[in-house]
């Protein structure tokens, strides 16, 4: 039930800037900018204050704080006279005035009696909570005339400033990430260093091929590839360095890895990962993962993300190399026991001047009683894993084809319409109850009905409102299923498609369609592919469309 005594509070935004009081710092850009970003904070706090309510917004841009003369400090203050407004807020106590018992007049006395609450953001101040007894400990209007206030108002402006840029997906790093530089004309930008970005797509390329770090960091010296820090020195850029002078720093596997689980390469910029306490400890602390900033879509990227999510997958996997290969197993990190789940590991038999390599239980291998030990020849294990998926393709593409044909058939288009119209009819539907309801609180106000008749007609309104959106929901959620198998499905089968003349088993294609292999013996293979329920929906869809198609020919 609805809280018909609730208080919604009608605020005006009020934002100053002045150079004379040495708000704007030399060589900064427009004024205008701070004051967009003051505006960006307050309505940025108002998220999570949903009984506020923006009335208007005041901003007196190149007037000193000392006095409060200002020309839109006085329309609010008539506005607030008026009764529109019964609550201010500003970014910091600052932003409202610098004259200190002029500014303790209005908090203390002015806005108390005209019932007028008063909020400054980042000094962590609303008068609201301060009536009621919080916030005691905090001197209003002002406690920072000294020189250690001054600091700490410096600082947290600073940090809102910079946690405001990150919010919009500006660039704040001292230096670009490697593969990056910053645009010459916007510093908060990155643009591709064309260069060390065809690296970073080879170093991935390397990793989808069954490379792991420390073969890829290897391959990168051998070729001559400078490191991350090296480059950038080539190219004029003066990093600090633990490294003594005369010290070439070389790709590492640690080097290789970071980039690999770098997101900044599929256009994601995710920044304040880290902070400092307070502004008297300088030492800097991580912070917990769901405080970092994170900003889709703030720059090209140089990897998609569809290979970018597959190199994750691939780090989860054991990627040891055996001594006498360069790359990974194709089946590396994929291959299980089927009995007791425990990965199955690489064995090498020498007889008769051969080598022989076979896959046994790593349960098996340290403890004997634990499992058997399952063992296969690798050559063996390749050709059945590769049949299998051969006929798995083959299975996709039948039923790509089969899609194809029902993508044309005049009944989907028929389904799609008929859901369509359904929706339609019950948002009308909605729309009405919903206005309905809006005017039950206008009829109880002027007496048309009495309190017991608005809660019986709300109840009914609000029933009717529910019933409508589970309809809606439902009706969606078909039309939704049809046009996804019409059209996401393509996306999923071009994993298979591009592989569809496979002829050997390489280390790209196995991660890109499996998703396990069990080994329970030599003659027994069960694989896991991926998409398997994308497979699932789609081969469902096909059999329930020639299912209904049959019925309606009956």
């Amino acid at each position: 039930m609805e809280n018909i005594n609730s208080i919604i509070y009608q605020a005006a935004i009020y934002l100053r800037l002045s150079r004379e009081d040495g708000d704007v710092a030399e060589g900064s850009k427009l004024v205008s900018n701070s004051i967009s970003n003051q505006k960006a904070l307050i309505m940025d706090f108002l998220k999570s204050h949903t009984e506020i309510k923006v009335h208007s917004v005041y901003a007196d841009d190149g007037y000193s704080g000392v006095n409060f003369d200002r020309p839109d400090f006085q329309r609010m203050l008539e506005d607030i006279r008026k009764g529109t407004i019964n609550c201010v807020i500003v970014k910091d106590l600052s932003r409202f005035g610098r004259n200190y018992i002029e500014a303790g007049r209005y908090i203390e006395k002015i806005f108390p009696m005209l019932g007028v609450r008063f909020i400054a953001i980042t000094d962590n101040y609303d008068s609201m909570a301060a009536a009621g007894g919080y916030g005691s400990d905090m001197v209003v209007p002002f406690k920072n005339l000294i020189n250690d206030a001054y600091c700490r108002d410096i600082s947290i402006k600073i940090r809102s400033h910079l946690e405001m840029k990150r919010k919009k997906g500006e660039y704040i790093g001292a230096f670009a990430v490697y593969g990056y530089l910053k645009d010459e004309r916007n510093k908060n930008q990155l643009i591709i260093d064309e260069y060390a970005a065809g690296v970073v797509r080879d170093i991935f390329a390397m990793k989808l091929c069954g490379l792991n770090q420390q073969a890829i960091a290897d391959r990168l010296n051998n070729d001559g590839i400078l490191s991350p820090m090296e480059y950038k020195k080539s190219i004029g850029i003066n990093l600090e360095t633990t490294f003594k002078k005369g010290t070439q720093a070389k790709w590492s596997y640690n080097a290789v890895l970071r980039i690999l689980k770098n997101e900044v390469y599929t256009g994601v910029l995710t920044q304040g990962k880290q902070t400092t306490p307070n502004y008297k400890v300088k030492t800097r602390v991580m912070k917990p993962e769901d405080e970092w900033v994170k900003v889709e879509n703030t720059h090209e990227p140089v990897v998609s993300r569809k290979d970018f999510n597959l190199v994750q997958e691939l780090l989860k996997q054991d990627t040891r190399i055996s001594p006498d290969r360069e790359a990974l197993f194709p089946l590396a990190g994929l291959l299980y026991c089927g009995d007791c789940m425990e990965p199955m590991v690489r064995k090498t038999v020498p007889a008769g001047g051969k080598k022989y390599v076979y896959y046994v239980c790593s349960g098996n291998k340290k403890d004997k009683t634990s499992c058997s030990p399952h063992r296969i020849a690798e050559a063996d294990l390749t050709d059945s894993v590769l049949y299998l998926l051969q006929t798995h393709i083959e299975n996709v593409l039948t039923l790509e084809a089969a899609m194809q044909v029902i993508e044309k058939a005049p009944k989907l288009k028929a389904d799609v319409a008929k859901f369509d119209e359904r929706i339609v009819r019950k948002r009308a539907e909605l729309e009405k109850a919903e206005k309905r309801k809006l005017n039950l609180y206008e009829d109880l106000k002027d007496g048309i009905i009495s309190k017991k008749e608005y809660l019986q007609l709300k109840a009914e309104y609000d029933r009717r409102i529910s019933e409508a959106e589970t309809a809606i929901g439902s009706y969606e959620r078909e039309m939704k299923l049809i046009l996804e198998n019409k059209s996401s499905m393509h996306e999923w089968i071009k994993e298979f498609k591009q592989h569809r003349n496979i002829q050997s088993l390489d280390r790209n294609a196995a991660v890109v369609m499996i998703k396990r292999v069990m080994v329970y013996s030599a003659d027994r293979i069960e694989v896991t592919y991926n998409f398997e329920d994308e497979f699932a929906r789609c081969s469902e869809y096909v059999a329930a469309y020639g299912e209904s198609s049959r019925k309606e020919a009956v």
